[in-house]
This record gives C-alpha cells, sequence and structure tokens, in this order.
C-alpha cells in the first residue's frame, strides 16, 4: 500500500470515528445495563455494534475504560447548564425548571438510573469510582438549590420558614422518594407537571388543583 493511500484509509477511520465510537457505547451500555459489567465480553458488545473487535480496542483500551466511558455518557444529561434561563426567569421560575428537569430525567431515562444504582450497591470494583462522580453531580445540584432559594427569599418569592440549606435538603428529599417510586414501584408512572406543582405548593405557597390536593395526579 502506498503512503497516499495508507494516510487516507488513516482519514477515512478518523472521520467515521465518532459514529463507530458512537455506536459502540450504545451497545456496550446495553449489555453492561441487561448482563452486568462481568458477565458482558468485548466480542459482544463487537456483535451488538456491529463493528469489528479490533476497532473497539482502536477506542478503548479495556473493557474497564469502556465502561467508564459509557458511564461518563449516561452522566452527561445530569449537567444542567441554567445560564440561559437566569438571563430571562425570576428564582422561583428557575426553582420550578430545576425540579422538572430533575423529573424529565428520571421519566425519561429509568433505565439509565437503574443501571447506575445497580452499579453502586452490587459491583464493588467500580462503586468507589462511581460514587464519587455522582456525590459531586448530587452536591453540584444541591448547591445550585440553596443559591437560588436563598435568592427567593431574599427578594420574598418563597417562604422563609427555612433555611436555604434545609429547605433543598428536603426538596431533595422529596424528589429522591419519587425517583425511587417511580423506578421500583409497579404501575406507578410520573407525572413532573403534577410534582412540579406540589413543590411549588410547598416551597410557594401556592395553591394546588383539587386533583394534586387529592394525590389523584400521582395514582
Amino acid at each position: 500500500m502506498s503512503a497516499l493511500s495508507a494516510r487516507a484509509g488513516s482519514v477515512e477511520v478518523r472521520g467515521g470515528s465518532q459514529d463507530s465510537r458512537d455506536e459502540i457505547l450504545k451497545a456496550a451500555m446495553h449489555l453492561f445495563a441487561s448482563r452486568g459489567f462481568h458477565e458482558t465480553s468485548m466480542s459482544e458488545v463487537a456483535r451488538e455494534a456491529r463493528v469489528s473487535k479490533a476497532l473497539i480496542f482502536w477506542h478503548f483500551k479495556t473493557k474497564e475504560e469502556l465502561f467508564v466511558a459509557v458511564l461518563n455518557r449516561l452522566l452527561e444529561p445530569y449537567f444542567i447548564d441554567f445560564s440561559e434561563e437566569a438571563g430571562v426567569l425570576d428564582e422561583r421560575a428557575q426553582l420550578r425548571k430545576l425540579v422538572e428537569f430533575y423529573l424529565l430525567f428520571v421519566r425519561d431515562n429509568a433505565s439509565s438510573v437503574r443501571f447506575f444504582i445497580a452499579q453502586m450497591l452490587h459491583d464493588q470494583h467500580f462503586a468507589e469510582g462511581l460514587n464519587e462522580q455522582v456525590l459531586k453531580l448530587y452536591s453540584g445540584y444541591r448547591n445550585m438549590l440553596i443559591e437560588l432559594i436563598s435568592r427567593a427569599q431574599e427578594k420574598n418569592l418563597c417562604s422563609r420558614q427555612f433555611t436555604p440549606a434545609a429547605a433543598a435538603g428536603f426538596l431533595l428529599s422529596a424528589l429522591n422518594g419519587i425517583l425511587i417510586e417511580h423506578l421500583f414501584v409497579q404501575n406507578h408512572p410520573l407525572d413532573p407537571e403534577s410534582a412540579t406543582a406540589m413543590v411549588s405548593g410547598w416551597l410557594f405557597g401556592e395553591d394546588l388543583k383539587p386533583a394534586d390536593r387529592e394525590g389523584k395526579a400521582f395514582a
């Protein structure tokens, strides 16, 4: 093969590298979630992704590196950028958005969240590093809530009965309870709109719809 054709082949591989990497990550995500890390082989990932095993190792040196890449891909939706919202919404509206985005993410990514929980509980090999990443995200989300609640209280936009940290802690406990029920209680659909209305009722003292008062929205 001439140097020119070898160079062209290299360019072709690089050009399609992102597409092939995405297919590998999708396949690995599905197999790790359904079979677990230890029961999934790189050959199975290659068959699922319809690529060669050599191409997988071109992207990822080891199965552990592939697994970490899958975790990072799953974590991407957790990063919420509120820079645009902050410019046009007041603190009360931003708090509603934070709650709504959390609930929408849980509803739309239930399988990924279950995958996280399973790995954290059952796979000690990865639990420590995974816990660190999740706790970092959780801490960032909590700090955003505390900051917004503090500013909202200063402007009398929400109740000042509790400290911002206490209010954020209670709010997170409620959201995590909704997450657990949605993931592990059968026939328990998640309604982000109703849940956000209930949170607004507690935090802002807003009137709830009759269905929300009676708890029918979560039936």
